[in-house]
């Protein structure tokens, strides 16, 4: 049985005279097909579908480095190499219902940011959810509003938002008829996303970018550990890399 994290012959292929994005995604449909995008003929994006969240998903990415000889020995600790292949994991926080869990999670998410950072792999994680860099792309968030420490308030302002998007494509205009209609309900699925959401989002990717620095530096002033920076994310940190190598026009 073939690993979720194996490279089809003709990536490695191309992996071999292209640099190559390796990004294992928590998430099974929108952050796979939102990286996907950005590849053009002079980089090859591979994201990694169902990898989990915080210290899982890093653990497996290292698996997978070690696994395709990526990593060299560093000080006795494995490292990625210093070539044309870029690992991200990108996770969300997750907030846990309980607090003896939330306390568990928190540790996690810590640990994998760290842990990444120590054997050379990038990280683009979001507190709390992905949907917070999709919020973006169309408003400000207020980094003192309580509410949007957790998702729903990202879910609720883009319900609000795609039900009333001037111009709606087809696509948008069937999930409209939906009488319960919600972005998470209706947009999360693969084609609504790439149809809908994406489509959507790409021309704004410049505003997200400023908006999301602006979270970015608030918070790092604060000098909190990072799962108490929220709202915020660092998506743009991967998008910038995707863009400035790939040439990408937005």
């Amino acid at each position: 049985m073939n690993e979720p994290w194996n490279i089809k012959q003709e990536d490695i292929r191309r992996a071999d005279s292209l640099p190559t994005f390796i990004i294992f995604c928590e998430d099974e449909i929108s952050e796979p097909i939102y990286f996907k995008y950005f590849e053009t003929s002079i980089i090859k994006v591979n994201p990694v579908k169902n990898q989990k969240s915080k210290i899982d998903n890093v653990f497996n990415a290292i698996c997978h480095c070690i696994d395709q000889g990526l990593m060299d020995s560093k000080d006795e600790l494995l490292c990625l190499r210093k070539e044309d292949t870029h690992v991200w994991c990108v996770f969300d926080r997750d907030r846990e219902e309980t607090t003896s869990k939330r306390h568990i999670g928190n540790i996690s998410f810590n640990e994998a940011i760290e842990t990444a950072k120590a054997r050379g792999i990038k990280v683009a994680w979001s507190n709390d959810a992905f949907e917070l860099w999709v919020l973006l792309h169309f408003e400000d968030v207020d980094f003192e509003d309580e509410n949007y420490k957790k998702r729903k308030a990202y879910y609720n302002r883009l319900t609000e938002i795609f039900k009333s998007l001037p111009n709606p494509n087809e696509d948008l205009v069937k999930a409209l008829k939906h009488k319960s209609f919600s972005y998470k309900q209706d947009l999360k699925h693969k084609n609504n996303f790439r149809n809908i959401v994406r489509n959507e989002i790409i021309s704004k990717t410049k505003d997200a970018i400023k908006r999301a620095k602006v979270l970015e530096k608030y918070h790092e002033m604060t000098n909190k550990h990072n799962h108490k920076k929220s709202p915020c994310t660092y998506i743009h940190h991967l998008v910038e890399e995707l863009i400035r190598l790939g040439g990408k026009k937005i």
